[in-house]
């Protein structure tokens, strides 16, 4: 079974049991927390996949990081050990977060630019994607491309609005070539 796929599972049945047990705020900043340590630590994502480091030793470092974690998330870690899944933790996390903007009505888009957005350039791609989506709050994820030149990409809906000038220049140039 793919990774992806596992991870998927892991999170609806940790996402249904804090939802059903109303620990859903908790355990969904658990896991922002998770996916942002292993994001941010190469060391640690490498040590979680790694099939030379002793199970109970993942643990070990997992409760040392996280032992402020609801109890949920807690067992969660000693299950996912247990199934000797800890190397989908991050991708558990991340699919956790994907199901609890759902239910809470936010959409995830990324905004790529050459430059760095203003409070009043942010606010207006909000406003944007929340008409296109029609939810009611934007989780926005702004990325830094210094090779587009001008213009963005946003990323929404698993669609991609491109208006960058590095995509219109390519477009221009393929129309001569014709």
């Amino acid at each position: 079974m793919s990774d992806i796929r596992v991870a998927s599972r892991y999170a609806k049945s940790v996402f249904d049991l804090a939802n059903e047990h109303s620990i859903l705020e908790e355990v969904h900043n658990d896991m922002v927390n998770i996916k942002e340590t292993i994001k941010g630590s190469r060391d640690l994502e490498v040590s979680l996949k790694s099939p030379i480091i002793n199970p109970s030793k993942k643990l070990s470092i997992l409760n040392a990081l996280f032992g402020n974690s609801n109890d949920l998330t807690k067992k969660f870690f000693t299950l996912v050990v247990k199934k000797r899944r800890e190397a989908d933790l991050f991708e558990t996390a991340k699919q956790f977060h994907v199901l609890y903007n759902s239910k809470k009505g936010i959409e995830m888009a990324e905004i790529i630019t050459p430059f760095e957005l203003t409070d009043d350039l942010r606010t207006s791609f909000k406003e944007k994607i929340r008409q296109i989506s029609g939810q009611q709050g934007v989780e926005l994820t702004e990325k830094i491309d210094k090779t587009l030149l001008g213009g963005f990409i946003l990323n929404i809906e698993g669609k991609q609005i491109d208006e960058s000038v590095r995509t219109r220049l390519q477009k221009i140039e393929q129309s001569f070539a014709q």
